[in-house]
């Protein structure tokens, strides 16, 4: 990625500035409507200054040699326009606080134009594509340099900054006649698009956190066959921090678990999937990533009632047990197909008892969330196939991950970890290549997770996984001298085992991905690296900094604080003790 600095421009963005332009402009433009927008108390001290015929009468400061800020809080936005090249598109970005834009989210761009490429290879007559919050433009200029066959982009933000941002790169980067700039709310946008002559063949949706909000839009404005591709970055509530928000906004209930990653992936699919099937839809997923700070999807939306039927059983309840993390899954429903006649039927359970058959400790359920494929290996494999490496920056990590989702068990949900195994009966297990090859050995398939390096993906029995754990043990035995009695791993490693196990290294334990030593997970990017902040306008951003230096240590002061006031009272009684 590289940074090149052009001439140095002053520009000043007021936040939500209809009618502005890029020109350079000083503080005494500003009019009232803009005052009228800030929030009461910042309202009432400019009007307070200007009452005085003085916006500002207090001599400017310097920040970093390239910010002006003036004592009411306005700041001058002198820094230079910083470009940033990103495959065959360069963008232009007045402020690193004006318009959102994050260089860790390269790989998930470079993916998402090679998942195009793939798609649009299946259109002779071109493709429609709509970025519903495209920022600063960076992804739908690369769409219309990078992938053949694009007839329009249109590329959407409710920000004003945005749009200006935008139509500027647009320009730079000679692609006026594809990508069209929309200043809209999303949602109402792809509510206009919902006319069949007006869908778009492919919706790219990557908000800041969550979704939801725009799915219901989503897969009403995309063609018979087309394509969605959606990220989440509220990787917290997805990942079971907050069962209750996820309910609300995904219409699933998380849960904390080592498989929280797949998790959060099969639930997303589900909320996608409820939403289609509301308008006679249904999704196809082809590709399910979890990587870095989000989650990314991309499904196909066809349309057709019967199929809608078959969701309730690609749905499933999963009961998880809180001693040992024990899971189970049980679908909503069974399709019972009998030469023509098919009949749809609920499903018996609940699949568990009260109670833990292998350590004794409640379950926990959460969903519903998808447990059908979640990826389409054809589609996965044609993908890698249709790689260019000089094209991509990231291509040795996608190359790697796509050889990994490929690797995976495709009717499989979710997964253990062997950490996790260990961890529960208070042992250092075996090696990964030692317990792939017991199961293995015992006949069962195993494959890694792409979300998870420690992962164990097997269609075996959790019985089984229970008794590698127990022979293991016998071999490398643990001090259950200290364990307590109620402890989930003493009551497992008590049971007895009821297959034979052997650890003989078998041929396939080895996955191709680990043996072509393929960049598979990836380390961190950069210090501080994450989801970053939202967009925030260059006006009034010294009261940002202000409140952020406020705020940092505030439990340690306020408890140093409370010290100090209760050594002082002590203090205080001692001396009226003293004068008494």
């Amino acid at each position: 990625m590289n940074f090149n600095v052009s001439p140095c421009i002053i520009h000043f963005f007021p936040p939500f500035a209809i009618g502005t332009t890029t020109e350079s402009r000083s503080i005494d433009d500003i009019s009232d409507k803009y005052l009228s927008l800030l929030s009461p108390q910042l309202w009432s001290r400019s009007m307070a200054m200007k009452t005085n015929d003085v916006l500002c009468d207090a001599p400017s400061v310097i920040q970093k040699e390239k910010t002006e800020v003036n004592d009411c809080g306005f700041q001058i936005d002198t820094t230079p326009y910083t470009s940033v090249s990103e495959g065959k598109a360069e963008v232009l970005f007045p402020s690193t606080h004006d318009v959102f834009y994050n260089p860790v989210q390269e790989f998930n761009r470079d993916l998402s134009v090679a998942v195009l490429r793939q798609f649009a290879s299946e259109h002779q007559d071109g493709i429609r594509i709509l970025e519903g919050l495209a920022a600063s433009g960076l992804r739908s200029i690369r769409y219309a340099r990078e992938i053949e066959g694009v007839k329009e982009v249109v590329a959407n933000d409710i920000s004003k900054q945005a749009i200006e941002c935008m139509k500027r790169n647009i320009k730079h980067n000679n692609v006026e006649g594809v990508v069209i700039p929309s200043h809209k709310d999303a949602s109402m946008l792809m509510y206009e698009n919902r006319e069949p002559s007006k869908r778009f063949h492919a919706i790219d949706l990557d908000p800041y956190g969550s979704p939801h909000i725009f799915l219901d839009g989503a897969v009403q404005c995309v063609i018979d066959g087309g394509i969605l591709l959606v990220t989440c970055t509220d990787m917290a509530v997805l990942c079971g921090n907050s069962p209750e928000t996820s309910y609300t906004k995904y219409g699933a209930v998380s849960v904390k678990s080592k498989a929280c990653h797949e998790i959060a992936l099969r639930i997303v699919l589900q909320c996608i999937e409820s939403h289609a099937n509301r308008y006679g839809r249904y999704i196809v997923p082809l590709l399910s990533l979890s990587a870095d700070f989000y989650v990314r999807v991309v499904v196909r939306v066809f349309t057709s009632q019967a199929k809608c039927k078959e969701t309730f059983s690609k749905v499933s309840w999963l009961y998880q047990c809180v001693g040992c993390e024990t899971f189970t899954l049980q679908p909503l429903g069974r399709i019972l197909v009998n030469g023509r006649s098919v009949k749809y039927q609920l499903s018996h359970g609940p699949s568990v008892s009260q109670s833990c058959t292998h350590c004794g400790y409640k379950h926990i359920m959460a969903g519903p969330m998808w447990s059908a494929p979640i990826h389409d290996r054809e589609f996965l494999k044609n993908l890698k196939e249709s790689l260019i490496e000089e094209d991509f920056t990231t291509y040795r990590r996608m190359f790697g991950t796509l050889t990994m989702m490929e690797e995976e068990l495709p009717d499989v949900p979710l997964f253990y970890v062997v950490d996790k195994l260990a961890a529960v009966a208070g042992i250092n297990l075996c090696k990964m290549v030692q317990f792939r090859s017991a199961l293995l050995n015992a006949g069962y398939d195993v494959s890694m997770s792409h979300t998870c390096k420690a992962s164990i993906k097997t269609n075996a029995p959790a019985q089984l996984i229970w008794d590698i754990v127990r022979a293991w043990e016998k071999i490398h035995p643990a001090n259950r001298a200290k364990m307590k009695d109620d402890r989930a791993g003493k009551r497992i490693l008590e049971k007895a085992s009821e297959h034979t196990i052997s650890f003989e290294c078998h041929p396939d334990a080895n996955p191709e991905s680990r043996r072509k030593e393929l960049l598979r997970f990836q380390v961190k990017p950069e210090k501080n690296w994450g989801p970053k902040s939202r967009a925030k306008t260059s006006l009034f951003h010294t009261h940002e900094e202000e409140k952020r230096v406020r705020n940092q240590g505030k439990k340690r002061k306020h408890h140093n604080d409370s010290h100090v006031l209760e050594q002082t009272s002590k203090e205080n009684k001692h001396i009226v003790k003293d004068t008494d």
